[in-house]
């Protein structure tokens, strides 16, 4: 049998190599083939880890039965190796690489001077991080004492947030505060940033109520400029989620007087939600008569729906009760209009019969069947599901009368794909209420 070249090959554990003559440097899974000629002719590099692979013909080979081979015997001393073929080497992994230490105890004191530039590393960070968890006393001292110094640059660091981010969730109360300290006068250049509203978000949930309220009065007079950001309108949402009315008024009275543009923005309607469910109803009559009032156009928007559908998860009876009855006499005319958005429209539509009264759902119902436009409605690609909201929801006498009508439809719409929808939920229905 002709001898396979393998030099340099890499095979998988387990290939069948009964033939060839190997010597393997095993590496997770996989061997790497070498012979003392190789060996020689590869380029030197320093070496910085052991060597722990065998020389192709230093390793006892077993002869074939056809062909006699000389084993070729090389002393010790002669094996002239040159470089570190140890591909977990410092030179293949550029990035800090934990030092390990006998004693728990001194895996980070070590480190002394070294803990901003090591946070600031993809596996320094997550190093940081893991033995800041269950660190001593003087460890974290120690790590304080670092960051303190450098806390504003690790803040929107990439990774060294992440480690600011481990102080507040494990720190002490005095470290706690003297790195909250530092950020203050900064709070809204912060809070604009990627990484540093995440650690703000972080500072919020941690931080005693002093604090919290300091952070948040420096939004003062840049609560637009933070709403409407990408990463400010995140801070701007945890304030309103934990500090009472009475800390996050001015952030209310600066987004009421415009509550539809706000409510319609790709981040203005996030704070909307956060104040219908936080703040106190009393206090928020001019927004809720603002929503009402604009429901429609509100919900044709990308944005505004949500709002429209928060108010109908979470706002209170009467709130929900005026927003379904906004759309009475229109149902038809905002799911069909062929200018409207009315996969959006069928989302708040569908929801109006969830959270309605029965009285309510009656008159939906009612409006939707008997329009000379409801097989229009049923073999639509987001108009059937108002249809089989309708049935499920519906119960006794209005729920027969609308299985009726959907029967007297069932020769037309059973030959459009969204047609067969509706008429599989039937199916589903008379399956669980059998006449």
């Amino acid at each position: 049998m002709l001898e396979k070249k393998l030099i340099g090959n890499i095979l998988n554990e387990g290939d069948d190599a009964d033939d060839e003559l190997l010597a393997r440097y095993v590496k997770t899974k996989r061997c790497v083939l070498f012979n003392y000629d190789e060996l020689n002719k590869l380029p030197g590099r320093p070496i910085s880890a052991p060597v722990d692979f065998v020389p192709f013909s230093a390793v006892n080979t077993v002869k074939s039965p056809k062909e006699t081979r000389e084993e070729i015997k090389i002393p010790p001393s002669e094996i002239k190796v040159q470089g570190n073929f140890n591909t977990s080497a410092p030179e293949f992994v550029p990035s800090f690489k934990p030092p390990i230490f006998e004693s728990k105890n001194s895996a980070i004191l070590p480190l002394r001077g070294r803990i901003s530039e090591l946070a600031r590393d993809q596996s320094g960070s997550r190093f940081l991080q893991q033995q800041y968890e269950l660190a001593t006393a003087d460890e974290k001292q120690m790590i304080f004492e670092e960051i303190l110094t450098n806390c504003l640059s690790l803040i929107v660091d990439v990774f060294g947030n992440y480690v600011v981010q481990k102080l507040f969730d494990y720190g002490t109360k005095e470290h706690k505060r003297a790195v909250a300290l530092q950020m203050l006068g900064k709070i809204v250049e912060l809070s604009l940033h990627t990484y540093g509203c995440r650690v703000l978000q972080k500072v919020l949930e941690t931080v005693e109520f002093d604090q919290k309220r300091m952070i948040c009065q420096e939004f003062y007079g840049n609560v637009e400029k933070a709403v409407e950001d990408q990463n400010g309108n995140h801070v701007v949402q945890k304030c309103l989620e934990i500090l009472p009315y009475n800390c996050t008024s001015f952030i209310v009275d600066s987004v009421k007087y415009n509550t539809v543009y706000w409510a319609k923005h790709q981040y203005g309607c996030r704070v909307i939600q956060k104040i219908i469910e936080f703040c106190p109803r009393d206090q928020m009559n001019l927004v809720f008569d603002a929503i009402v009032q604009n429901s429609i156009e509100i919900s044709k928007e990308n944005y505004g729906n949500y709002v429209i559908q928060h108010i109908l998860d979470k706002g209170h009876p009467q709130d929900r009760e005026r927003i379904v009855n906004s759309y009475k006499g229109r149902l038809i005319e905002l799911s069909r209009h062929k200018f409207a958005r009315y996969d959006i429209y069928s989302n708040v539509i569908e929801k109006c019969f969830v959270v309605g009264s029965p009285s309510q759902i009656n008159d939906f119902s009612i409006e939707i069947f008997e329009s000379p436009q409801v097989v229009d409605l049923m073999t639509d690609k987001f108009g059937n599901f108002v249809i089989q909201k309708a049935l499920e929801k519906s119960t006794g006498k209005l729920q027969n009368f609308l299985i009726n009508k959907v029967n007297e439809k069932a020769h037309v719409i059973r030959n459009y794909n969204f047609g067969k929808h509706v008429l599989n939920c039937l199916e589903k229905l008379r399956k669980v209420n059998p006449r």
